[in-house]
């Protein structure tokens, strides 16, 4: 079920959007105070929130603006709730990164098409979002592959190489530089291992629409252990 997060200073405005959602089957809670809405919304983890404009202390765009630059709220779409229908005003929310808006007094079959449009196009965007993981995943894997692939068949040709002139008779100073190879070329293999293995360490890097991927060849200096 999707979780909604009202957000209003007048409480009996909370207690008929409260009504309202219930009666369409949808779960929600409610919040008055501004201040609390970012931590808040990082508990509930929200499908949606309702955002009232005006409200005292700090205003509903201010809000919006605070949540659109969180990294890990940034995602979660708002419809602000407003009083005034001003064309300024409304392009304010926008630009701030508003989905939608409603206005007061709410309508209730209104209000239930937005709330409805704008979960739709969160699944879609959730979706899309999902497949661009998938498609990331599969270049990584790719790019490990290739990565391993280069000194197992430098190892491959090495080996081969120093069977030959061993059962050739070579001398003992070409067949060594062979062995200085093969050992280069494990230490190489060897690293590629460990850095896989410690990616946890590995700063995340922008990809696309709030994706990140793990560049192994960069480190994340910051909280490095033995282990």
């Amino acid at each position: 079920m999707s979780r909604i997060l009202v957000i209003d200073d007048d409480h009996a405005n909370l207690f008929l959007m409260e009504q309202l959602l219930e009666r369409h089957g949808l779960e929600n809670e409610t919040l008055s105070d501004p201040l609390l809405v970012l931590e808040r919304a990082r508990e509930l983890k929200p499908a949606l929130i309702l955002l009232d404009v005006m409200m005292p202390v700090k205003d509903g765009i201010a809000v919006l603006r605070d949540l659109k630059a969180d990294a890990e709220l940034e995602q979660i779409p708002v419809i602000m709730v407003t009083a005034r229908g001003d064309s300024e005003m409304l392009a304010r929310a926008l630009d701030a990164g508003a989905a939608d808006y409603v206005r007061k007094p709410v309508d209730t079959t209104e209000l239930m098409a937005r709330i409805n449009g704008v979960l739709k196009l969160k699944q879609y965007a959730d979706e899309l979002r999902k497949l661009d993981q998938l498609k990331v995943v599969r270049e990584m894997v790719g790019t490990v592959c290739h990565n391993f692939n280069q000194p197992l068949t430098a190892m491959r040709t090495y080996l081969s190489l120093l069977e030959k002139r061993l059962t050739e008779g070579d001398d003992q100073y070409e067949s060594g530089e062979l062995v200085k190879k093969l050992n280069s070329t494990m230490d190489e293999l060897v690293g590629l291992i460990e850095r896989l293995r410690k990616v946890s360490r590995y700063k995340p890097i922008p990809y696309a629409d709030g994706v990140t991927i793990v560049d192994i060849e960069k480190p994340d200096t910051r909280d490095l252990d033995d282990g």
